[in-house]
């Protein structure tokens, strides 16, 4: 066997793998990022639709009041970014990787 065919052995991956894991980080990404809207929007109406909310006025109990209603569409928006961001790193190092692959020939 020559050293080139050993090279092409090496590899533990599959390229359709990678792209398949990329597709499907992406499309969690955004199932994770509708249902984390959709509970936020029932934390609203659960809050504000209950007809007897009564803001709070101390300024320590509105900050902790917003901190915790926000805080389901941050931590949504991370899940979404990271997801995305999984997938553009596989894209990424998918893309190094044949790039290397067509230099060395």
């Amino acid at each position: 066997m020559s050293e080139n065919e050993n090279e092409k052995e090496l590899n533990f991956h599959s390229e359709m793998a990678v792209l398949q894991i990329a597709r499907w980080s992406k499309v969690v990404s955004w199932a994770m990022l509708v249902i984390y809207l959709v509970r936020f929007v029932s934390d609203l109406i659960s809050v504000f639709g209950a007809g007897g909310f009564e803001f709070p006025t101390l300024p320590m109990d509105i900050l902790l009041f917003v901190a915790s209603l926000l805080s389901t569409p941050f931590f949504g928006g991370f899940y979404f970014l990271v997801l995305q961001g999984v997938a553009q790193g596989l894209y990424l190092g998918l893309d190094l990787f044949l790039k290397g692959e067509e230099d060395e020939e």
